[in-house]
């Protein structure tokens, strides 16, 4: 009797990259694509990056930087509590986050150990006495040491502790209903949101200790001016008086006699301003027209859009300029409000540009306006403004080196020229535009339309512009979600265009860095809360930062922390079925080695289907975009990855079939019971899928 003869075994190397692919044949796909990617982002090379997270802030020390100190101390009499803020005699202060006592007893006036702190300030010193709400308490033995504790075990749960109680401490934006708007100016962050009664905006600041209402000060109108005020300089009608902060002489000249505007002022004392003579501490000289008026976003619920800029040329002169579409513009040094009027009947601009030293404003009804050269607050045309008419409702706009893009929903205008001296308005497409909120300045310009994420691109012969869709992968995808966009955010860090929409999910986009302005590929995320309004921001070392505001009235750092202000990143890609170059062949597969660069401690669970799900393991089931799990994962197989540098993990299959899918799940997180009086998780550091090698054998035709 013959001996079958022994199956072919072979190995074979498949790279994971290029994200979702839902338009590509079944049997040409690449198989390192995925049916569905969900909160995993590709980085530069096309590889599957796990998300990072979110965390809440408002200007208090972020929960992911947060720092523990151990503080020995000994002579205990009188028993320290979690959350009392420790003194120290020399003035160094923090809150207890864990007591220890090693030997001794508070009863006996001899208890010694040591305390975990954090949100500390200053320094604190040997032998000195500590104390709490003025009392005597214990003596400090050493000084405070940084994330020093004794094991690493005992690292990672202060360290956790930490962050929970960080967290614990950052509070909402006051005030009712969504964040509307959330910028950076500076340093500083700001936000805006609807008071309690819901019948006006704040604009409020983030501060050490928290979010603080900002006040816009008040507006004095004034006209028949004569001589020019100067900022800075007292200004008084009989007992009363303020300091000028702002001079707006929008018509008129001084020289002339008739200057007629309005002032900011601040610290208005003696009483109210009347109709009548005003005159400067220096040398001003005009008629207020009526009493002053209190700077207010009188009217609610707008939706907020910014741009920093600096019109003056002085290096203290750039300056914040905002505009709500319910509300007139304004500028904003950090101070003090300037509204902008522009003189149209409702004026509440809709989106805000700054170009070319205009600052140009749109307005319901497609009326494009800018300013005078270089006077944001000058909207005359005989200074300069001017009125363009774009057809179609404005749904954003972009500054390009030569030319201004302005977009409509149907339609896209570029203006070139550098003044009302020689603009010229021409149009790109009289049938393709923008969806609102989707346009972002990455090369010459993304944005979503009908057709898909969407890049202007440069034609070099004519120095015009062209339009070259992106997304053609998932382009069923973009399809389905056009009616519910929210936003959309880039972030130059990692070269990604990120879109919102009203469900809670997100579809991201990493670009090549090269000239091509290529996508390197599409994955999708699913957020527990949602990005009403979103910003990417440089702080005053050029770094990065990106800030939404979501609907419970928090603000949150994206890309920051790993985990969801506490909740667990769950995260799954499903591969391509994978038939190894040979479609009608059967397979064995043995062992799939997954390759990955990880921290310390990623979990992760994997499943193999065959024959596209229709035998083999139990098929997968999973909720696209939905909370919780996705699947039974305890049916699978758990790989522990232990290294910090590439790991290889291998994962038992023994299946046969004509191709195999791999999905890959994880929700790695730690847990914190009872630490300092809280509980909570936080996840892994993320790691970032490269591929896997398959070992299988041949086992014949399929007949």
């Amino acid at each position: 009797m013959k001996s079958l003869p022994k199956p072919e075994r072979k190995v074979e190397y498949v790279p994971l990259d290029g994200g979702e692919d839902q338009i590509t044949p079944t049997l040409s796909v690449n198989p390192g694509r995925a049916i569905l990617a969900q909160n995993y982002e590709l980085d530069l090379y096309g590889r599957y990056r796990l998300i990072s997270g979110y965390e809440a802030y408002d200007g208090r020390p972020k929960p992911s930087e947060a720092s523990y100190w151990i503080l020995g101390f000994d002579t205990g009499t009188s028993e320290i509590a979690v959350a009392d803020t420790v003194t120290g005699a020399a003035g160094a202060t923090g809150e207890a986050l864990v007591i220890e006592v090693e030997s001794g007893s508070w009863a006996g006036g001899d208890a010694a150990g040591y305390l975990v702190l954090f949100n500390v300030v200053g320094v604190y010193v040997d032998d000195e006495i500590l104390s709490v709400g003025g009392n005597p308490m214990a003596i400090a033995d050493g000084t405070a040491a940084e994330n020093d504790a004794s094991t690493d075990e005992l690292d990672s749960i202060y360290k956790l502790a930490t962050i929970e109680a960080v967290r614990d401490d950052i509070q909402a934006v006051p005030g009712s209903g969504n964040v509307l708007g959330v910028w950076q100016f500076g340093d500083v962050k700001y936000a805006f949101r609807n008071n309690a009664a819901g019948t006006a905006t704040v604009m409020h600041k983030s501060s050490a200790t928290g979010w603080t209402a900002c006040s816009l000060g008040e507006r004095l109108g004034f006209d028949t001016g004569t001589v020019a005020f100067v900022e800075g300089e007292t200004i008084t009608q009989g007992a009363v008086t303020a300091v000028v902060r702002r001079v707006v002489a929008k018509d008129g000249t001084w020289g002339g006699g008739d200057a007629e505007g309005f002032f900011v002022i601040s610290g208005r004392a003696g009483g109210a301003f009347a109709a009548g003579a005003v005159t400067g501490s220096i040398a001003g000289a005009a008629n207020a027209t009526a009493v002053q008026t209190t700077n207010a976003f009188s009217v609610p619920g707008g939706r907020f859009e910014f741009v920093n800029y600096n019109f003056y040329g002085s290096s203290s002169t750039k300056r914040m300029y905002g505009c709500d579409g319910k509300n007139k513009a304004f500028e904003w040094d950090g101070t003090y409000y300037t509204p902008i009027e522009t003189g149209m009947t409702v004026d509440a601009p809709e989106h805000i540009l700054a170009h070319r030293s205009h600052l140009f404003l749109s307005f319901a009804g497609g009326s494009l306006q800018h300013s005078s050269l270089g006077e944001p607050h000058l909207w005359s045309v005989v200074t300069g403004a001017a009125e363009l008419g774009l057809g179609d409702e404005c749904t954003g706009m972009l500054s390009m080196p030569d030319l201004l893009v302005a977009f409509c929903r149907n339609s896209t205008s570029l203006l070139y020229g550098t003044s009302i001296a020689d603009w010229e308005l021409t149009p790109l497409s009289n049938e393709s535009g923008a969806i609102e909120w989707t346009i972002q300045k990455m090369g010459p310009g993304l944005y979503l339309d009908d057709r898909g994420v969407t890049s202007l691109s440069a034609v070099q012969e004519y120095g015009d512009l062209n339009a070259n869709t992106l997304s053609k992968y998932i382009n069923p995808l973009t399809k389905e979600k056009l009616s519910i966009v929210q936003n959309s955010v880039r972030i130059k860090d990692k070269n990604q265009y990120r879109l919102f929409f009203t469900d809670r999910s997100a579809i991201t986009m990493t670009l090549n860095t090269g000239d091509d302005e290529d996508a390197v590929g599409f994955t999708r995320q699913y957020y527990d809360k949602l990005p009403v309004c979103i910003c990417s921001t440089e702080n005053s070392s050029g770094e990065e930062e990106i800030y939404f505001g979501s609907t419970d009235g928090f603000v949150y750092q994206m890309d920051k922390g790993t985990s969801f202000n506490g909740n667990a990143i769950e995260a799954m890609i499903k591969f391509h079925f994978n038939h190894l170059d040979s479609p009608s062949t059967k397979k064995r597969i043995r062992k799939i080695v997954l390759e990955l660069v990880s921290p310390i401690n990623t979990y992760v669970s994997a499943s193999v289907e065959f024959n596209y799900g229709e035998t083999g393991n139990q098929a997968t089931v999973f909720a696209n975009e939905a909370p919780g799990g996705y699947w039974d994962v305890d049916l699978w197989d758990l790989i522990v990855w232990n290294g910090v540098s590439v790991s290889s993990a291998p994962l038992y299959v023994d299946g046969t079939g004509l191709n195999f899918s791999l999905t890959i799940y994880h929700s790695g997180v730690w847990e914190l019971q009872g630490v300092g009086g809280r509980s909570g998780l936080t996840g892994a550091e993320p790691h970032t899928i490269q591929g896997y090698v398959v070992n299988y054998d041949i086992r014949g035709i399929q007949r």
